[in-house]
C-alpha cells in the first residue's frame, strides 16, 4: 500500500527519515527500562516503515500553445471557401485577421497544435459547430488532448521529481469562438451544414489587403475530426456546452467594422 502525499512535504520527510536512523542508534546508547524501550523501538520502526510507504504527488501545469494579443485585437471574422458551392467539395473555413503579421501568428500557433504537420487525423486540432437555432451558429477551435505532449510533460516532470513520484498534469486550454447569423444567407448555411458529410475539412488563415482577402498559405490544414451538433445535443463537449452564443457585431470596434463592411462589398462585386 502506498501513501499519497504532496511533494512540498518531501523535505520534511527526507529529513525525518535520517533522523529516525539517527535516534534509534542514539537510544542504543541509552537503558531504557523494558515497558519504554520495547514501544519506542515499535513506533520508530513503524515510522521508518510508513515513511518509506509515501507516494510524493506533484501537480503540473500543462499550457496549450496560446493565441497571442494581436489575434484577439486584429482579428476581423471569417469566411468560408469551396472549389464547387453545388458539392461542397474541398470546403474550407477561413480565420481572416487584420495584418499580414497578425495571421502569421496565428497559422503558426495553429501548426505548432499538430505539431508541425498539415494533416490532422488525431484531432489535434479541435473544430466543432454548434447550432443556436434560428439560423445561428457557433465555432469553437481549441486544441486537442495532444496525448504526446501530455506524455511528454509526463516523462519530463519524473525526470525531475523522481520515477517513483505521482505526476497530476492539469492542462491549460484557450479556445476561439465564432458566432454567426446565418437566417438570411443560404450559402454560408448550406457551407455550415455540410459539415456532417465531409470527410475533410480544409481550415486556414487570412488576411486583408487592398480591401481583398489575401490567405496566408494556400496549403492551410486537413481536419478529420470536426463535428456539427445541436445546442441541446448531449454529446457536447464541455467547452461548448458553457460558452453562448454572442453577436459577432458587438465583438468589433467600429474601425474593424468599417473594414469588414469594405471587404464584403468587395466580395460582392467579385462574385
Amino acid at each position: 500500500m502506498k501513501f499519497k502525499v504532496s511533494g512540498k512535504f518531501k523535505a520534511l520527510v527526507r529529513t525525518i527519515l535520517v533522523l529516525v536512523p539517527l535516534l534509534s542508534i542514539a537510544l542504543s546508547f541509552v537503558t531504557l527500562p523494558l515497558e519504554v524501550a520495547v514501544p519506542v523501538s515499535i513506533a520508530l520502526t513503524a515510522l521508518s516503515f510508513l515513511l518509506n510507504r509515501f507516494v510524493f504527488t506533484y501537480v503540473v501545469f500543462h499550457v496549450m500553445p496560446m493565441p497571442s494579443e494581436g489575434m484577439h485585437t486584429h482579428v476581423l471574422g471569417s469566411s468560408w471557401i469551396t472549389e464547387d458551392p453545388a458539392t461542397m467539395e474541398g470546403l474550407g473555413f477561413v480565420i481572416i485577421y487584420k495584418y499580414k503579421d497578425v495571421a502569421k501568428e496565428a497559422f503558426n500557433m495553429l501548426k505548432s497544435w499538430n505539431y508541425g504537420r498539415v494533416i490532422d487525423a488525431s484531432e489535434n486540432i479541435t473544430f466543432r459547430a454548434v447550432r443556436e437555432g434560428g439560423g445561428k451558429y457557433s465555432i469553437f477551435l481549441y486544441p486537442g488532448n495532444r496525448l504526446k505532449s501530455l506524455q511528454e510533460s509526463e516523462t519530463r516532470a519524473k525526470e525531475l521529481y523522481g520515477s517513483d513520484s505521482h505526476i497530476n498534469i492539469r492542462v491549460a486550454k484557450v479556445y476561439e469562438q465564432f458566432c454567426f447569423d446565418y437566417s438570411t444567407d443560404e450559402l454560408k448555411k448550406k457551407c455550415i451544414e455540410a459539415i456532417p458529410y465531409l470527410s475533410e475539412l480544409l481550415l486556414k488563415v487570412g488576411y486583408v489587403e487592398n480591401g481583398e482577402i489575401q490567405l496566408y498559405s494556400k496549403r492551410g490544414f486537413r481536419l478529420k475530426n470536426f463535428t456539427l451538433r445541436d445546442r441541446v445535443d448531449p454529446m457536447l463537449g464541455e467547452i461548448e456546452r458553457s460558452i453562448k452564443w454572442g453577436n459577432p457585431a458587438k465583438k468589433l470596434p467600429e474601425i474593424n467594422q468599417a473594414l469588414v463592411k469594405r471587404v464584403n462589398q468587395r466580395l460582392k462585386e467579385n462574385t
